[in-house]
């Protein structure tokens, strides 16, 4: 079974939280759209329905590399732990007979009837009624989501107690222009609340709130029992717990709870030490989650509060209520200058890059922070916890570690470089996704996995900026990511193959970057600076960027050579070695994926290798890695590691340590003894 509402479709992809009725159990939902047709109708329809089809279950898929979001923990988090790929549409029809859902589908089939009609408001509008109203955020305005996430005015404008307070404030009030008193309105609530959990999308944060509301109303009006704020956030939390024991694996839910209780215990101060004492509350888990803070949230908290009740609230309420465009047309031009308002203040420096915190430190931070409460004379305390802070910020910042990083990028290659006390970071290809002959209506708005994995890592290890990013080729699956990762991570210098940076795709996807034309360097061995840890052994002369002109890189890792090949044909590994006898790898990032194309055998002898690491996403169309070079890297006596099989896989130097290999497959960092010298 399918809520209407909780359809996501993005280009030719479904995706839905989906209820599995034989064994009455939630999972997560994916299925590929066969047409333009299908998408439309998906878009479109506001009616739950019934679906019996072929379908791969499987457990949610854990993160493969390190500091990925956990899907399989967020969707723990809201009891669901398996996940189904629909391999074969079978029946659909709309729920009839199921007489216990129809409370439940009328709510769901309501929410999603007023995206729909929100849809059709003008922007910026129609994105806030979205996401203020009904709990749901579209792409449309990923820019000023940014912008409100970057500020860490999230909890704002996420539908939370603020809203349902205005709501039930809302309905108490009205009822009286009716002759209804204000306590039969409370009462009322005890009925609205609990639909609004449907209507406003049933995040955690939602949950809590109208729980609390009710039970609050319910005890003082009901059972004339007074009832306090604090025990309604206990009573709740051990409901909710007792429901979903993984409930406070979620980062929303655990900023929901936290913060309700700091704004609870901070009742009688004035405005503005609240503010400050719930930011220094929250700061520790927000690092360890977001990697990031702005020095001004407290500030801008203050000021932005007032807009959004004075402003962005009622202009939002306005526009929806009111028909036609009397309304509607002044309520979205109040809505786009805030909009712009809330961009510009993100633009303002004082955005932080602090990095992941260990979770040491954010239980120390805690604890401070609750101990600077209870003690009367806090100096002392307040000193402690600056200095954990400075003394977390320098060692994520100046690390004493040095280490290569193959990221698990899917079907693509995408390597770090980063050396001790990050005085440099050098990257390698970005990885991105390939599109054969994709027609308009199938292309995804989604984020890509430049940004979701390769630049939140960057930022989790305190790296905001990149010195040098080599694209060994123009090919997509190891460029195409690199203006997504730009827009986050200010990246210095490309180097390409010569003649590369002519080309109008390059160009193109340049100006979708943040990085100018003068900032990119086309290169040959013949330009080849002076870098003794790292030497550029191909191309030998300008070319157009297509994988027979692919960079070859040779790089001295504290006495371990490794080797990057891009996807360098055989008859290109052969010239290699006939200019540069002398070279030899440790480690041989074997060339375009594993494929039969690359990794020659005389190449192998030649390199001797201690290790091969092979970058390729799972089940891939291709075969990759091919059967050919498996067998060649076997004949030669080299072990391999593959990305598919291993998820990330890092080569990493501690200081006083001999280096060593790390993989993350299972989630989790898994130290490899294998001889690499």
């Amino acid at each position: 079974m399918i809520y209407a509402d909780k359809i996501a479709v993005d280009g030719n992809m479904m995706k839905c939280d989906a209820f599995w009725i034989e064994k009455r159990e939630k999972l997560k939902l994916t299925a590929f759209l066969k047409n333009e047709e299908q998408q439309k109708e998906l878009k479109s329809i506001d009616d739950s329905f019934t679906i019996e089809c072929q379908a791969d279950i499987s457990p949610v898929n854990q993160p493969t590399n390190e500091n990925e979001f956990d899907y399989r923990k967020y969707c723990q988090s809201q009891n669901i732990f398996l996940s189904a790929f629909i391999k074969d549409w079978g029946s659909v029809q709309r729920i009839e007979n199921f007489q216990c859902f129809e409370p439940i589908l009328f709510l769901h089939d309501f929410r999603k009837k007023c995206a729909l009609s929100f849809q059709k408001l003008p922007e910026p509008l129609d994105w806030y009624a979205m996401i203020l109203l009904l709990g749901m955020r579209t792409d449309d305005l990923s820019d000023v989501y940014s912008s409100i996430k970057k500020l860490g005015l999230l909890y704002i404008f996420c539908l939370s107690g603020m809203h349902v307070f205005y709501l039930s404030n809302f309905l108490c009030r009205f009822v009286q222009k009716f002759g209804i008193d204000y306590e039969t309105g409370q009462l009322l609530n005890l009925i609205v609340l609990p639909c609004f959990i449907f209507v406003g999308g049933g995040s955690p944060s939602l949950i809590r709130a109208v729980m609390m509301n009710v039970l609050v109303i319910g005890c003082n009006r009901l059972l004339n029992i007074k009832l306090t704020s604090l025990t309604a956030w206990s009573f709740v939390l051990l409901i909710n717990l007792m429901s979903c024991p993984r409930l406070l694996l979620s980062f929303g839910t655990q900023l929901s709870y936290l913060l309700t209780l700091a704004i609870i215990l901070q009742q009688d101060e004035n405005q503005i030490a609240a503010s400050l004492k719930i930011n220094l509350l929250s700061l520790p888990i927000i690092l360890y989650q977001t990697y990031q803070w702005n020095l001004f949230t407290c500030l801008f908290s203050l000021m932005i509060l007032p807009l959004f009740e004075c402003m962005i609230l009622p202009a939002t309420v306005l526009g929806v209520i009111i028909p036609g465009h009397f309304l509607s047309r002044p309520c979205a031009l109040i809505l786009r200058a805030s909009s712009n308002f809330l961009q510009f203040l993100s633009r303002l420096p004082g955005n932080i890059v602090f990095g992941k915190p260990s979770l040491t430190f954010v239980l120390m931070a805690l604890f401070l922070a609750v101990m600077t409460e209870t003690q009367k004379n806090g100096l002392k305390l307040w000193i402690v916890m600056f200095t954990c802070y400075c003394a977390m910020f320098l060692a994520i910042h100046f690390p004493l570690s040095s280490e290569i990083v193959y990221f698990d990028i899917g079907q693509g290659d995408c390597t770090l470089i980063r050396s001790q006390f990050n005085r440099e970071v050098i990257m390698i290809d970005t990885g991105g996704k390939v599109s054969f002959n994709t027609q308009e209506w199938q292309k995804r708005k989604g984020r890509t996995n430049g940004e979701t994995i390769v630049a939140n890592y960057l930022l989790s290890k305190g790296i905001k900026k990149i010195d040098r990013l080599y694209l060994t080729h123009q090919d997509a699956d190891h460029v195409a990511n690199f203006p997504s990762i730009s827009q986050t991570i200010e990246i210095k210098q490309v180097i390409v193959p010569k003649g590369m940076e002519n080309l109008e795709s390059f160009k193109k996807r340049l100006e979708e970057s943040t990085i100018g034309l003068e900032n990119v360097i086309g290169v040959t061995t013949q330009d080849d600076g002076v870098d003794n840890d790292l030497r550029l052994l191909h191309p030998f002369e300008s070319g157009q960027g297509t994988n027979d002109d692919s960079l070859v890189l040779w790089y001295d890792f504290n006495g371990i050579k490794c080797i990057f090949t891009g996807d360098l044909p055989q008859v290109g590994e052969k010239e290699v070695i006939t200019k540069y006898p002398e070279i030899n790898a440790d480690i041989l990032k074997t060339g375009h994926h594993g494929s039969k194309t690359s990794t020659s055998p005389e190449f192998v002898r030649k390199m001797k290798p201690r290790l091969a690491i092979i970058s390729c996403g799972r089940n891939n169309r291709y075969g990759h890695p091919n059967q050919e070079t498996l067998e060649t890297l076997n004949n030669n006596g080299v072990p391999y590691l593959s990305t598919a099989n291993c998820g990330m896989i890092k080569l990493r130097k501690s200081f006083g340590e001999m280096p060593y290999l790390c993989v993350y497959g299972d989630g989790t960092a898994s130290q490899l003894n294998l001889p690499l010298r």
